[in-house]
């Protein structure tokens, strides 16, 4: 006896099914000795799911991937899934239906006499109307639908949505590429397809399914349990291909793919198990790319071996992003590679050892010394300003080592060693652009807190009835800094003019003329007095 879904079509071997969101391969129909009535033998996902390996009474029927993870279940107990138009009509409704596209449960109350009445919600016309004229659709969201494919209304998938371009399927009863392939054949226009946590058997000629995919540039295929070699037999599908996230694979390696990738411009490798910067190297294949994340990897370094330090590499031509949060990057030689990339531009590097060597803002200020043409770090924008104190900072900060290893003021004796340049290869940028450290802007030990507070007077001299305050102030805090913290004490909104005296010059007035300079710079001690003006 055949196994029927709602919409009369047959279940058969091979297809998905679902039951308590559990999902499962139908491995068997039939019958069973000494049972009345057509079983389904289901290889559930999960190998703790089910109970034996397809055998009953000491009789294989059929196979299952893990030893307990077979069933066999009678057909009324499954979800057998749904055509993918009957999807989209019950997630976005027909335009006849005033509750299209809303819980219509939320939609009642209790009145008096005990009876529902329907409330009408604010806007909720106008959103199910937008929503239910599905030829106007152009997202179509059905992760979790328990879709089985196209079924026998692909006519009215191609009449009554021909707009959709992105679609999520994730999630669903889809068996095969070629049943997903026949959906997206019937929406012309689709774009980005969304595949993820889909058992997607691999057709033996890929090549059976690419008209299905012929306009799609973005492609999720995230917990799908596929190696890399098998994403790229995947890519042959897809033409046009310019974004692909395969995350949370659990996959080990990856290797150059050769001439499959070709128009890639967003590759997200995320959540997996990758260790080797030599085999993401291999990725340099793909000619466009301008976006690489690694989130959530084993990476220990980060390299470009084919040049110098200094010189730019011939490997990523286009790479603009690398996000490589929370993997093992401990090395700051690793920051200095990244100034060898010619177009880089974007970094994230959150939670990798690296940040443990100093405080957020330090780290932060030096990857941007170290990289010439960041633009956003840590997903902030990196602005002019910033770049200019970041890199006097980096002169004052590793000064002392520059002149231990020969640096010096005076450019004809200027040559640190080799190891020097190595560990710090954009200082001699530094001095070129904002001239050698003064000795007196170096530290040789770093002082603790306490032993670096000066306590100074701030004060607005134009008008007396404005309070006067005394503060200790790190020594190294620049005037700009000082500023914010001038505008929060006084509520002030408009700009702060900072200027100061000394308590051993009191006649003489000297400006604070570099907002990037620490107070130190300007040869503020206790006891001096920080005029702040603003209108």
């Amino acid at each position: 006896m055949d196994i029927l879904r709602n919409d009369g079509s047959e279940v058969q071997v091979n297809d998905r099914v679902s039951l308590d969101g559990h999902y499962g391969t139908v491995r068997f129909t039939g019958s069973l000795p000494d049972t009345k009535g057509t079983w389904m033998g289901v290889d559930w996902d999960e190998a703790d799911r089910g109970k034996h390996n397809g055998s009953h009474n000491g009789h294989k029927y059929f196979n299952t991937r893990y030893s307990t993870s077979g069933s066999f279940v009678r057909g009324k107990k499954l979800d057998l899934g749904i055509n993918c138009f009957d999807a989209i009509v019950d997630r976005y409704g027909k335009l006849e239906d005033p509750n299209a596209g809303v819980i219509t449960e939320e939609l009642f109350v209790m009145g008096n006499n005990k009876k529902k009445t329907v409330v009408e919600m604010v806007g909720a016309k106008s959103v199910n109307e937008r929503q239910s004229k599905l030829d106007a659709l152009q997202e179509a969201v059905l992760r979790g639908s328990l879709v089985y494919g196209a079924g026998d209304s692909s006519e009215k998938l191609r009449k009554c949505t021909p707009n959709i371009q992105e679609l999520d399927l994730s999630l669903n009863l889809i068996p095969t590429w070629q049943i997903l392939a026949d959906i997206c054949k019937c929406l012309p226009n689709l774009t980005d397809l969304n595949a993820s946590d889909n058992q997607l058997e691999m057709p033996k000629d890929v090549l059976v399914c690419s008209d299905g995919f012929q306009k799609v540039k973005g492609l999720k295929l995230n917990r799908v349990h596929y190696n890399w070699q098998q994403v790229l037999e995947c890519s042959r599908m897809f033409p046009c291909l310019e974004q692909l996230h395969i995350c949370f694979n659990d996959l080990s390696s990856v290797h150059s793919p050769g001439s499959h990738l070709k128009y890639l411009r967003l590759l997200n490798l995320a959540s997996n198990s990758l260790q080797s910067w030599e085999e993401i190297l291999q990725l340099d294949a793909c000619p466009r790319l301008e976006s690489l994340i690694l989130n959530d990897n084993q990476i220990e370094c980060i390299s470009f071996p084919d040049t110098d330090m200094g010189s730019k590499t011939k490997i990523f031509p286009n790479l603009k992003c690398i996000y490589i949060n929370r993997n093992k990057i401990s090395q700051w030689s690793c920051i200095n590679e990244l100034n060898k990339l010619q177009s880089f531009e974007d970094l994230q590097i959150n939670g990798n050892p690296i940040q443990d060597t100093a405080s957020p803002e330090t780290v932060r200020q030096l990857i941007i010394a170290k990289v010439a043409n960041l633009k956003k770090c840590q997903r902030t924008e990196v602005t002019n300003e910033e770049r200019k104190g970041a890199e006097i900072d980096y002169l004052k900060r590793f000064g002392p080592d520059w002149l231990k290893s020969g640096g010096h003021q005076d450019p004809a004796q200027n040559k640190p060693q080799e190891e020097f340049i190595l560990q710090h290869p954009r200082f001699q940028d530094f001095v070129k652009v904002y001239g050698a450290p003064e000795s007196s802007e170096m530290s040789q030990k770093p002082q603790k807190l306490k032993d670096s507070l000066i306590e100074i007077t701030i004060m607005n001299p134009d008008d007396p009835n404005i309070k006067t305050l005394k503060k200790k102030l790190p020594a190294t805090m620049t005037a700009q800094k000082l500023k914010a913290l001038i505008q929060r004490l006084y509520k002030v909104d408009s700009e702060i003019k900072l200027s100061y005296v000394s308590k051993k010059m009191e006649s003489c007035e000297i400006d604070f003329d570099n907002d990037l300079r620490p107070l130190n710079y300007f040869s503020i001690e206790a006891g001096d007095t920080v005029y702040a003006r603003w209108s």
